[in-house]
């Protein structure tokens, strides 16, 4: 009877110790990731979900899996409105983001993601660089974007659209490169179109993201822009 009573006391010890780390530790890293990552992305809209089966990997510096997922963030001010990120098998430093709150990496399987940048985000940066009159606006759709509004030409308004490429440069940069200028419906000839197209050009920088990622791919969709991003070691 004693030994049955020992046996199950061991049992009831081991699956404590094995609990512990599940229940405390687990939820403890992910709040100091989300500190840190949301201070990073400025958005307090964030929840990370970590994948530990144990927990007793991330006492170690390792997470199996990560999962990322933020609202209204800012990227070197352009507002991100969705943030999604997924990490596999990534080694950090545990005790420097137990004792400081910060995340250093020492390394990592992969990451890959999205975000999600609306019409009206790529607007306000449009006018900040472009056009800080306001009388011209992006349309983002999955056929392209476009630039539209109304332009004075010898004292006179007249309507323009602008079609332009959406063009990628890693890590962080989008290149938007006039293709196209028509004026009241009338294309403006290529040696024309050479010599004004340099006034609507511009780009977006998203600057340094807090996980290591680069962005490898845009897609144009109804009024956002969905861009794809990722990194390997």
């Amino acid at each position: 009877m004693k030994r049955g009573w020992a046996f199950l006391a061991l049992c009831l010890i081991i699956l404590i110790i094995l609990a512990v780390p599940r229940l405390f530790v687990v939820p403890r890293v992910a709040r100091e990731l989300e500190a840190e990552l949301a201070a990073a992305l400025g958005t307090d809209h964030i929840e990370i979900t970590l994948h530990a089966p144990w927990g007793w990997e991330l006492l170690l510096g390792r997470i199996p899996r990560l999962t990322l997922s933020a609202q209204d963030a800012v990227l070197e001010g352009i507002a991100a409105a969705q943030v999604e990120v997924q990490g596999e098998e990534i080694l950090f430093q545990p005790w420097t983001l137990f004792q400081r709150g910060e995340l250093v990496l020492t390394g990592y399987s992969g990451f890959a993601g999205s975000l999600v940048i609306t019409e009206n985000a790529l607007n306000e940066v449009f006018w900040r660089e472009v056009d800080p009159s306001r009388q011209l606006w992006l349309e983002v759709s999955p056929t392209g974007l476009a630039v539209r509004g109304k332009v004075g030409i010898w004292n006179t308004e007249v309507e323009i659209s602008v079609v332009s490429d959406v063009l990628v440069k890693p890590p962080a940069e989008l290149r938007f490169v006039v293709k196209e200028i028509t004026l009241q419906e009338a294309r403006i000839p290529p040696l024309l179109l050479e010599m004004v197209k340099d006034s609507y050009n511009f780009t977006v920088d998203l600057g340094e993201f807090p996980l290591p990622v680069e962005i490898q791919a845009v897609e144009l969709l109804v009024h956002e822009i969905k861009i794809r991003v990722g990194g390997t070691q």
